[in-house]
């Protein structure tokens, strides 16, 4: 009879809100014991059917089932990327997101996006994307948020920055502590290659989307891996010499940047990586002198062309060609070999990550790289993670040439 009921109840099932204590826990000792579970769910039925008196609605009796069956009527608790532990005491049906990147690796794990109720002003924009978001509340950025619009989608879980832009972050967190405490905060990054096989697995976990989650952290993990072990062992004065230039004009990445970390996972060797600015200016006297065996050149916000926004080569051939005829360049390398290239930071610096290593890798060391097909990661990744209908044969522009 029981197992009827849980079944029963289960088809019904829809997540609900995250607030202390797990529906129907009549002694509260916080696990819903099997005893307790059956007489929750004959009460609902009861007050449902028979007009009885239960005080559990659809939603609580709902959630009740769902941490009894999966959660073996405990509450899950979850360490995020910040090293807060975070308990749960009923599965999440209303989340807020302040971070694309978090809200892209949601997806990727099979969340239901109709379980997102509000998103960032950032996702908002992103029309081709994120195309279920354009109608979901937008909350603003991390830097100016509606606190207010948040409140009012009565979220039970909002998804803040790990490690960057920590202070604003943090307010955020201290105002949804102060107003609403039921609120379940999680901090996470979802860009670092460091951390995000980790992040997709806790993220994973936290939706009940386990499984989903080790099929795209497997999929992650077999491509960086093949990038860390093709880029393995090569001698310091053998790898392949890299200016990488950022959006705007001589200006380069240092040790510090995401993009040097990715440049040096592919196996190349950043000559201005010394210094303690992220983003450095260098002579352009000093780049002829270093002589880079590859150049690459960042597309993107800074420089809005490309990427899912929309097909236009010409755009990044434009770039390209605005490199080539710098004053002094065609002495250079990369320039003479025909080794310089555009790639759009939609595929280097979000989520997406993997994807454009992997073309630096490819680029760096196509001998090495000869059986890496970025493209094909990239579409593998859009069709069967994303789920979104996109065909990089005819959309968007990543990378020129």
């Amino acid at each position: 009879m029981k197992r009827l009921l849980l079944v029963l109840l289960l088809l019904l099932a829809v997540p609900a809100s995250a607030a202390d204590g797990i529906p129907g826990d009549g002694d509260g000792d916080g696990v819903l014991a099997s005893g307790e579970y059956a007489s929750a769910a004959l009460a609902y039925l009861d007050t449902t059917y028979m007009g009885g008196a239960g005080d559990l609605d659809r939603d609580e009796i709902q959630d009740a089932a769902w941490v009894y069956a999966r959660w073996d009527g405990k509450p899950r608790e979850v360490v995020d990327s910040s090293g807060q532990t975070v308990t749960l005491y009923r599965p999440l049906r209303r989340v807020v997101t302040f971070s694309g990147e978090s809200l892209e690796t949601l997806r990727s794990v099979g969340f239901d996006m109709d379980r997102v109720v509000a998103v960032d002003k950032y996702s908002h924009e992103k029309k081709t994307f994120f195309p279920e978001c354009q109608m979901k509340a937008n909350v603003g950025s991390i830097w100016s948020p509606d606190m207010e619009k948040v409140l009012s989608v009565r979220p039970d879980a909002v998804i803040l920055y790990a490690t960057i832009s920590t202070a604003a972050c943090d307010d955020i967190q201290k105002r949804l502590g102060a107003s609403s405490p039921g609120i379940r905060v999680f901090r996470f990054d979802c860009f670092k290659p460091a951390t995000y096989a980790d992040e997709i697995r806790t993220l994973a976990s936290i939706v009940d989307e386990t499984e989903r989650g080790e099929e795209f952290a497997s999929f992650y993990e077999s491509t960086m891996n093949q990038i860390r072990d093709g880029a393995a062992g090569i001698p310091e004065d053998e790898k392949t010499r890299v200016y990488f230039e950022y959006w705007f004009d001589y200006t380069t990445v240092a040790a510090s940047a995401g993009y040097n970390e990715k440049t040096e996972l592919a196996g190349g060797k950043n000559p201005f990586a010394v210094g303690t600015a992220e983003y450095p200016v260098v002579d352009p006297e000093a780049i002829l002198v270093a002589d880079p065996e590859v150049i690459v050149k960042l597309a993107g916000q800074g420089l809005a062309v490309g990427g899912y926004a929309g097909h236009d080569p010409e755009a990044l051939d434009a770039i390209r060609s605005a490199l080539l005829d710098r004053p002094g360049w065609s002495r250079i390398s990369a320039v003479k070999d025909g080794r310089v290239h555009v790639i759009h930071s939609d595929i280097l610096g979000g989520a997406q990550h993997f994807i454009g290593t992997a073309y630096l890798a490819k680029w760096f060391y196509p001998d090495r790289f000869a059986g890496l097909d970025p493209h094909a990661v990239h579409q593998r990744y859009l069709t069967g993670f994303q789920g979104i209908d996109f065909d990089l044969a005819s959309e968007g522009t990543f990378v020129y040439p």
